[in-house]
């Protein structure tokens, strides 16, 4: 049952995001490309790539927590029991800075839709450093679990936490990786009037939102399966 909600959950706020970003775009306002711009010399190869990687990424995302909400109803046996966790508070805390990361990244994404690309800098700088703290957080987390002497290797529910953190956070570093090269055409071009590199921003900047937004979503996901079980 919990497996079947988050799948629609998943889809369903996938779904109304790529509805409102598509609205944004006002595509009844289009009447042709300009002449060249990022979007006339490059196809939407780039975003595809973005949107299988993510559903790669669901599909991982929930074989886990398949496999979690199984070992969380299996309790006999040759196998351990299933220990609740108490999760450290801080957890609420670095959902409310992963939240900030992907709320100053649509900030930037706005800024590159405008051409202002100082303003992408900016917001690019704070998501970014957001992220960061996010992941220096949970390594927080992970120490004072680990402090209270009462989890183990020994306990599948802090197994699976580890786990589970530990590729949601390696998502976010290869995020931040792919951000990095992006903030680097951003800061090239600070001031440019020209079309194809600031259409090169755009599309840097409205992937890096994209993807922000999706790893927003697995951590909800995560943190709501991990509160309730």
């Amino acid at each position: 049952m919990m497996t079947a909600l988050f799948i629609g959950m998943l889809i369903g706020v996938t779904v109304w995001w790529t509805l409102i970003q598509r609205l944004q775009d006002k595509p009844w306002t289009e009447h042709g490309v300009l002449e060249g711009s990022q979007d006339g010399l490059t196809s939407s190869a780039p975003k595809v790539g973005l949107w299988v990687f993510m559903a790669m990424a669901s599909s991982l995302f929930l074989i886990f927590n398949s496999a979690y909400l199984m070992r969380v109803g299996f309790g006999h046996g040759s196998l351990e029991s299933w220990v609740p966790l108490d999760e450290p508070p801080i957890l609420w805390a670095n959902t409310l800075v992963l939240i900030l990361a992907s709320v100053t990244m649509q900030l930037a994404r706005g800024f590159a839709k405008k051409g202002d690309n100082r303003g992408v800098r900016t917001y690019f700088t704070a998501a970014g450093a957001l992220s960061v703290l996010f992941l220096a957080g949970q390594l927080l987390a992970w120490q004072q679990l680990s402090a209270t002497g009462e989890y183990g290797s020994s306990n599948p529910a802090y197994s699976f936490f580890i786990l589970l953190t530990t590729v949601h956070g390696l998502h976010l570093i290869g995020g931040l990786w792919v951000m990095s090269r992006a903030a680097v055409k951003v800061w090239q071009n600070l001031d440019t009037t020209n079309v194809v590199a600031l259409g090169s921003v755009r599309q840097s900047v409205q992937l890096c939102s994209t993807y922000w937004h999706f790893l927003l979503l697995v951590w909800f996901g995560l943190f709501t399966q991990f509160s309730i079980t």
